[in-house]
């Protein structure tokens, strides 16, 4: 059975993206307001009661709203997050009736979340100022041997880490961010503490930076693998998507040159891919096996966090 993967929105101003399978949608993150989120779903034929499940990154607002969180309890929508995610959300308005629905689903480090049957959802610790943050490794399985195929999701993340390049190897779909250019975030007129907050490893990626985090994945992973690279969370003032494509493309030119670059989008959503079982699926297996222990990414100065810009 095909699923289907999309970027609904993707940066500061909001972030969400729907995966649906067998009748199943999964939100990661709701971080748009509930008039402009059903609008995202319209525009790539869904609606809201085909949305069974969230799961949550994170808890700066960017990734999650309270107007939202009351659309999920009006709608029955259950959300998986941290434990810490949901004592942060108590001060929401929304979150009490959201609890007392018994909507809340919580999740721990490095342990899958059964969401169906046939759909996993492993939980990854990341480096970001909003403690914790995590990426997501989200596998569907077939009854053949390894999985039908897989997604690696890091939206907000300061550096790479070898548990995340392991948990990443092998997806068909490799959703990571690629925040900023360096020179233009070290001159651009934004305070001195906000680009410190960017640039240290518990901030944004750059596009080296994930670039470098790409090319390791994907050396790692075999002929093939990812078939998709999906660039999230770019920057509107420190960026440019063109910018973004092309540290991306380079990276993966000598490895799979055949991936696709997907650049998501903050106002629009991004082109949806189609997900179903490779013949060459088993591969992945294989090459987490064999290749060597990863390279950690190139990690910027560590530096304190700042609630700024998300």
């Amino acid at each position: 059975m095909t699923a289907r993967f999309t970027v609904l929105a993707s940066g500061s101003g909001g972030n969400a993206s729907l995966l649906e399978l067998d009748g199943f949608g999964l939100l990661i993150d709701c971080g748009l307001h509930p008039r402009f989120l059903t609008a995202r779903l319209q525009a790539v034929g869904a609606t809201w009661d085909r949305i069974s499940a969230v799961v949550l990154t994170h808890t700066h607002t960017d990734h999650w709203k309270d107007a939202t969180l009351a659309e999920l309890r009006a709608k029955r929508i259950p959300m998986y997050a941290h434990p810490k995610h949901f004592a942060y959300m108590e001060r929401a308005a929304s979150f009490s009736a959201f609890n007392a629905a018994g909507l809340t689903r919580e999740y721990s480090d490095g342990r899958a979340i059964e969401l169906t049957k046939t759909l996993t959802c492993l939980p990854i610790r990341v480096s970001h100022d909003s403690v914790p943050t995590y990426g997501f490794r989200v596998d569907r399985t077939d009854g053949e041997p390894g999985p039908a195929w897989s997604i690696g999701y890091a939206a907000d993340l300061g550096c790479g880490s070898p548990e995340l390049i392991s948990a990443f190897t092998g997806v068909d779909v490799l959703a990571l961010e690629y925040n900023h250019d360096e020179l233009m975030e070290r001159s651009s007129s934004r305070p001195r503490f906000l680009v410190d907050r960017v640039l240290g490893d518990m901030g944004h990626l750059s596009n080296q930076q994930a670039a470098e985090l790409t090319a390791t994945i994907a050396g790692r992973s075999g002929e093939g693998f990812p078939a998709h690279l999906v660039q999230l969370h770019l920057s509107k003032d420190c960026n440019k998507p063109e910018l973004a494509a092309v540290a991306g493309r380079e990276a993966l030119v000598g490895l799979n040159p055949a991936t696709q670059v997907i650049t998501a989008k903050q106002d629009v959503t991004a082109k949806t891919i189609h997900l179903s079982r490779r013949p060459d699926a088993a591969n992945r297996a294989a090459a987490r096996v064999k290749r060597a222990a990863p390279k950690r990414a190139t990690a910027q100065p560590s530096l304190p966090g700042f609630d700024g810009e998300w």
